[in-house]
């Protein structure tokens, strides 16, 4: 029985879900309770005799139903289930467009690239695939969709198979996951027409960061392996072809260079993803062998290195490119846990009547699954104004930076287990200094004076130290005994020792070695220096105001660190030792010691 459209009158079958006119959802009617004592009073009426025929028996019309409420007036003529309204076969006398296959019509075309409109929708739906729909459905019966006006994106061969063409002839569905989907193939003659869905997508923003590029090459030297498998080729690919899915994995929207291996193809792929990875992160192609000098254990790998192994002939097999990338992900995305031990310490010194300096310090430790995760932070401020001041810039720079590594970064991560990023880590380190900008220029403001701090920050996960700095507070790294800075004092001395006009020791001396140059609450737009450190068991990181550093000098700092294991012991050690010298600034100190679990 056909079902009515209570929106627009048309009459469609009756496993139809969705109306084929307007596409509205189909209410199923039901007997109603009146129905049900209508039909048992007629049934009553009736005289039960076996020689009762339909001719003879009385004629009764049923009570009067309630027209359904629309807003949609009910059409004088509905549209009938089985009315076809397919197009006639094409004929150039009327102007009927011709149509590939009886079915496309090729409504533009670029060398062997087309666009086609299917004239005949109603053979499988686009949404659900369904192929119950009939001819002159607007809309799917089933899901709704609209049906007319479909546009697919595709290719026109002759011959041989290649590019989209070849899809179809790839079964492997670990492969088809990395390649474009195919709508459609169909043969007019000695031509193949190869379509795919026109689905929406967002072009990339190049240059594209380091760890986006490797994921998109690791996915692409996968598919490499994968067709060369099978007996095909990728060919190139350029930075249009590529997408990236909701869940962050590559793929292809087209495949211009696919064809059947022959010769040496997997090397000549390899270089053809090095050409699309230089376009996709703006690296210059160098051809340069790496020698042993250059590579150290503090070498943190990079895509550039990998390119210029491809290039100089040293990697050329897809399947190894593929570990290769892993690895550098491994690298930036998951840190080796490490236990961290810390102490931390201030001091007005001898000569101020005020501690200006603020210090912040925790460790979080995380266990799940039995696999040990670990983050920290440290900072060190260093306050100037005077009273009512610089106590208060420093504390409210703390505050600012805590929440943005709390509320943006600690908390997601936690909460859905997510990697530690590199870039990530560096982009939260950023922000955090710059909100600690901003809560010291807003109160600054406020009370109208020139309050300001500097901070160096180092935000640690597992074995990965994130470092940023603005001012004259350091950050060094203590390694096998060796004292090194991480951060770059952002003072008027650190401008003369570049330019050569002192000495890095008369930095300690020089009239001038307080002016700073850069600093918290000075503008709203401040730079933010970001340093990458990876530690290693046994290392140790120190962040210290200037109190501490201009009074006691570097080797010094070691001799003092190294005979003090505990670090509070140490932090001790060394407020004391800058007293000794003078204490002529207030002196604040952090450090922490990095061990395997």
């Amino acid at each position: 029985m056909p079902l009515v459209c209570q929106s627009c009158g048309a009459l469609n079958r009756d496993n139809a879900r969705y109306c084929l006119r307007c596409a509205q959802p189909l209410a199923i009617e039901r007997p109603s309770s009146d129905d049900h004592a209508w039909l048992a009073s007629q049934l009553l009426a009736v005289p039960a005799s076996p020689h009762l025929t339909t001719s003879t028996a009385p004629q009764h019309s049923a009570p009067p139903r309630e027209p359904a409420s629309s807003s949609t007036p009910v059409s004088a003529s509905p549209m009938h289930c089985n009315e076809e309204h397919a197009m006639d076969a094409p004929s150039a006398a009327s102007g009927t467009p011709a149509l590939f296959a009886g079915r496309y019509e090729i409504v533009a075309t670029s060398d062997t690239v087309v666009e086609a409109l299917d004239r005949q929708p109603w053979r499988r739906c686009w949404s659900c695939n369904t192929t119950t729909n009939e001819p002159g459905e607007a809309y799917c019966t089933q899901c709704g969709a609209a049906l007319d006006g479909r546009r697919y994106r595709g290719l026109l061969t002759k011959g041989d198979p290649v590019g989209l063409a070849l899809i179809p002839h790839i079964t492997d569905a670990a492969t088809l996951a990395f390649l474009p989907s195919i709508w459609d193939q169909v043969s007019d003659g000695d031509q193949t027409l190869t379509l795919t869905p026109a689905t929406p997508s967002t072009p990339l923003t190049l240059p594209l960061g380091e760890l986006e590029a490797l994921f998109i090459g690791r996915d692409l030297a996968r598919l490499a392996a994968l067709l060369h498998d099978q007996g095909f080729a990728l060919g190139a690919i350029e930075p249009d072809d590529l997408e990236i899915t909701p869940a962050h994995a590559t793929r292809l929207r087209d495949v211009r260079g696919l064809h059947r291996a022959e010769g040496d193809d997997a090397a000549a792929d390899l270089l053809h993803l090095a050409t699309l990875l230089e376009a996709l992160t703006a690296t210059p192609r160098t051809t340069r062998r790496l020698d042993e000098a250059d590579i150290t254990i503090d070498t943190v790998p990079a895509i550039a290195d990998v390119l210029r192994e491809i290039r100089t002939g040293n990697v050329t097999d897809p399947a190894e490119l593929a570990q290769r990338f892993d690895l550098i992900i491994v690298y930036h995305t998951a840190p080796t846990p490490l236990r961290v031990r810390f102490g931390a310490a201030t001091d007005t010194g001898r000569v101020r009547d005020l501690n200006e300096d603020g210090l912040l310090a925790f460790d979080l430790r995380l266990i799940r699954r039995n696999q040990p995760r670990a983050w920290s932070l440290f900072i060190v401020a260093d306050g100037m104004g005077g009273h009512s001041a610089g106590e208060v810039a420093s504390d409210l720079a703390l505050r600012g930076a805590l929440e943005i590594v709390q509320r943006e970064y600690l908390a997601p991560t936690v909460d859905a287990d997510a990697q530690d990023k590199e870039e990530t880590l560096r982009d939260v380190v950023q922000r955090a200094i710059l909100q600690a900008n901003e809560y010291v220029v807003r109160e600054a403001r406020n009370r109208g004076n020139d309050m300001g701090t500097t901070m160096t920050l180092a935000l640690i996960a597992g074995d990965r130290a994130i470092i940023g700095n603005v001012g004259d507070s350091r950050t060094y790294l203590l390694r096998e005994g060796k004292l090194r800075r991480v951060s770059r004092d952002h003072s008027l001395v650190q401008r003369l020792v570049d330019l050569g006009q002192i000495t890095p020791d008369e930095v300690y001396t020089h009239p001038q070695r307080n002016a700073v140059l850069r600093s918290l609450g000075d503008k709203l737009n401040v730079d933010v220096d970001v340093f990458v450190e990876r530690l290693r068991p046994g290392d140790r990181l120190l962040l210290a105001s200037d109190g501490m550093w201009e009074m006691v000098r570097d080797e010094r700092m070691e001799q003092i660190i190294a005979a003090n294991p505990d670090p509070q012991d140490a932090c001790q050690a060394l407020i004391d030792a800058a007293n000794a010298a003078g204490g002529d600034d207030n002196i604040t100190v952090i450090l922490a010691c990095f061990e395997s679990y």
